[in-house]
């Protein structure tokens, strides 16, 4: 396995940075060309340099969010954060002058909160953020795997046309399938008319990071009615025999999906085409997934008992199975046709379960007002 090289402009000079990179490094998928930020006219050169010798491989760029608080040796501060400098690259590759290549930001969650979430005009910048005080430190083996699979997704990219756009994303060049044609159409209209990276983050953020035509590992499991864990090596046996249903296009590697429409076709051929997956119960899901495959698969547990198991969704506050019926539609950022509604289930609603992952939809508000008015009169 050859690392993939990223270029990191950090301001902070105490040894905490060579730490967190060191155990990126040991991971054995990327090595990292550590800089102090300069100023802008140093800058870019340099970038481009470390770009150029690059050649075709696979290379990425780790940018702090704040370039201009720690001085250098002669106490110089540079008078630019990482979102500026990201600006003038992302231009510059606009532009030709630059191959197209990851640029990610890190900092501690601390200055996150204060800068980055404050500014939503810098989002379209950056194709990931990490917090170096949490995934950074707390899996670099994860965070080394997307690094390293966003630098070899966007030299995929590279040469990308309208005419082999949807086969790089592993997709047939036709289908009547409404939804799929409104997104095809999109996609098509931005490799025609975008820049690289805007290609990559309508692949990033609007196909893999939401639920829709790609599902996760998590998604999947609860459609097919699949409690993971308890299932063991029973659950790896089912994802080979869905082996065609997986996402191979650009940053499969860092992100493990499925395309769901290819698991209701198998589904369907492994049960003559006569079963609705969705009218099935977990237990019956799994019934018929175990005489398929002769596997030991354990259906999962409903969040509570009196819960449907007719599961075709995760709760977002505990990513648990459910059924839409027992849950609130949330509010969610970007919404494409494409994209599935999200949910959170009403126990987790009631008890304010990780709410910062979710508000519930305004149309939702005199319904949860009603459960809570029943729940008290209850008790």
């Amino acid at each position: 396995m050859t690392a993939t090289k990223f270029l990191c402009i950090d301001d902070q000079q105490d040894p905490s940075v060579d730490y967190l990179l060191g155990n990126l490094q040991r991971t054995g998928r990327i090595t990292f060309t550590r800089r102090t930020p300069v100023g802008l006219e140093l800058q870019l050169p340099i970038i481009s340099s470390f770009a150029a010798d690059a050649q075709d491989e696979a290379i990425g760029l780790l940018l702090d969010l704040r370039l201009d608080v720690d001085p250098d040796d002669d106490g110089l501060r540079v008078a630019y954060r990482g979102p500026t400098l990201a600006q003038e690259i992302r231009t510059r590759m606009a532009e030709g002058e630059l191959a197209s290549f990851p640029i990610v930001l890190w900092s501690v969650n601390r200055k996150f909160r204060q800068s980055y979430f404050g500014d939503e005009t810098s989002h379209d910048l950056f194709d990931e953020v990490f917090g170096k005080d949490e995934e950074i430190l707390n899996e670099p083996e994860n965070v080394a795997l997307k690094l390293a699979s966003l630098a070899s997704g966007y030299v995929s990219l590279r040469t990308i046309t309208e005419h082999n756009a949807l086969s790089c994303l592993g997709l047939p060049e036709a289908s009547s399938a409404p939804i799929y044609f409104v997104f095809a159409s999109e996609f098509l209209e931005v490799v025609k008319s975008k820049a690289k990276h805007e290609v990559a983050h309508l692949i990033l953020r609007e196909l893999i990071a939401v639920q829709g035509l790609l599902i996760t590992e998590q998604m999947l499991a609860s459609r097919l009615g699949v409690d993971i864990a308890a299932s063991g090596d029973a659950w790896s046996l089912l994802k080979v025999a869905l082996e065609g249903s997986e996402y191979v296009g650009p940053f499969h590697e860092g992100w493990p999906r499925w395309w769901w429409y290819r698991v209701e076709d198998w589904w369907a051929l492994n049960n003559d085409g006569r079963v609705d997956l969705r009218r099935l119960s977990a237990v019956e899901r799994v019934e018929r997934l175990n005489s398929v495959l002769g596997s030991a698969l354990v259906p999962a547990e409903p969040i509570e008992p009196t819960y449907s198991t007719k599961y075709s969704t995760l709760c977002v506050a505990t990513l648990r199975p459910l059924d839409p019926i027992d849950g609130f539609r949330i509010t969610q950022r970007s919404v494409r046709r494409w994209h599935d509604a999200a949910y959170v289930s009403a126990l987790a609603a009631l008890e304010r379960t990780n709410k910062a992952a979710w508000q519930l939809d305004a149309l939702e508000r005199d319904r949860f007002d009603q459960l809570k008015q029943a729940r008290s009169e209850e008790q």
